[in-house]
């Protein structure tokens, strides 16, 4: 049986093998930082370099858009929630008028019984 295979169909597996790539790339690309600085980059590294960065911007992208889609899904949340506050709010004073109306009248019945 593959565990790997079965690992990553849950959500927590796949975090856990995008992070293991993530780690991968940035190490190698600390390397080649590393390389260029002491002037030992060779083409090939220079190509490497290039892609890890490239990568490492577009996952940053991606997860941006991201972030942004939940930040506007919770606000919209956060609306829906004050609205129902809102209306929570206005039933419950509805409910103290009526309750008021309900007194006075049982008050008015009790006086006019004497």
């Amino acid at each position: 049986m593959n565990t790997t295979h079965t690992r990553t169909r849950s959500r927590r597996g796949r975090t856990l093998a995008r992070e293991g790539v993530r780690d991968r790339r940035r190490e190698a690309l600390l390397v080649l930082l590393g390389r260029a600085d002491r002037g030992a980059l060779t083409a090939a590294d220079a190509r490497q370099l290039r892609d890890l960065a490239a990568a490492e911007v577009a996952e940053c992208d991606a997860f941006r858009r991201s972030a942004g889609g939940q930040q506007a899904a919770a606000l919209k949340l956060r609306h829906r929630v004050e609205a129902a506050e809102q209306a929570m709010r206005e039933i419950e004073a509805e409910r103290d008028e009526y309750a008021a109306e309900v007194e006075a009248l049982r008050a008015a019945a009790g006086k006019g019984d004497q």
